[in-house]
């Protein structure tokens, strides 16, 4: 991130959440993959010209150091249009106050209902990105966002690391085995498909067996009819999983 400009993060909560009682900084309380890789950045960064706001569904849109308690809101559509007026005064407040040079929204589908109109605030010279699609791919958009460069992957399982991109099917996909395991966590926390659909092999989360297949759509955004086994049990010990057998 350049040190001598100024950036404006604009990210959705996510469901998982810190269960911790009473109110905690809304940048503890959410506990998604996209927020240990925020996290993690801004402790080992300084965060002075970087702000981040949140998108929640109970809250609207909030700073990332506002205290909240813990709870359970899913962002609807209704619930969305609902929040959309006020949000959207506060972007227009937020961006005519302050010189930013770069912008990334991240942010899932129905986050971007309350977002309607936030274009007309976008001036000539501020740098807009947008992270959408598979947690994979916004994981990946926000580590570089921040950092300026991929993520380094890992291969844990063979004790080796190395950076680099990996290919498949068409996309290029950098992530850490941290990083994937916290994508399977969101999802199985989410109950996102089947995971364990699988007949041979799988793969160990927490103890939990899961489909290779599986964990390789939630990565990507593919469905699972669009790659064979094989290729992603490929794809998941270049990332450094191991596979078992049934």
């Amino acid at each position: 991130m350049h040190s001598q400009s100024r950036h404006l993060l604009i990210i959705s909560c996510t469901r998982r959440k810190s269960l911790d009682a009473g109110l905690i900084p809304a940048i503890a309380r959410y506990d998604g993959p996209t927020f240990r890789v925020l996290r993690r950045f801004l402790h080992q960064k300084s965060s002075n010209c970087l702000d981040v706001y949140i998108l929640s569904a109970k809250f609207g849109l909030i700073s990332h150091q506002e205290l909240i308690p813990y709870y359970d809101q899913k962002m609807t559509r209704k619930r969305a249009e609902k929040l959309q007026p006020e949000v959207i005064l506060q972007i227009e407040e937020i961006i005519s106050h302050n010189s930013y040079q770069r912008l990334l929204i991240c942010a899932s589908k129905n986050y971007f209902y309350v977002l309607e109109g936030y274009e007309k605030f976008i001036k000539p010279d501020l740098s807009l990105e947008i992270a959408t699609g598979a947690i994979g791919k916004k994981l990946v958009s926000l580590y570089t966002w921040l950092y300026g460069h991929p993520p380094e992957l890992k291969n844990t399982s063979k004790n080796l690391s190395y950076s680099g991109k990996i290919h498949f099917k068409g996309m290029e996909i950098s992530m850490t085995t941290e990083e994937v395991i916290d994508v399977a966590h969101q999802a199985l926390l989410e109950k996102k498909g089947n995971s364990t659909s699988y007949q041979s092999w799988y793969v160990l989360i927490d103890e939990k067996k899961v489909s290779p297949k599986w964990l390789v759509s939630q990565l990507t955004g593919l469905p699972v009819s669009k790659f064979h086994s094989v290729e992603a049990r490929g794809l998941l010990q270049q990332l450094g999983f191991e596979i078992f057998a049934n």
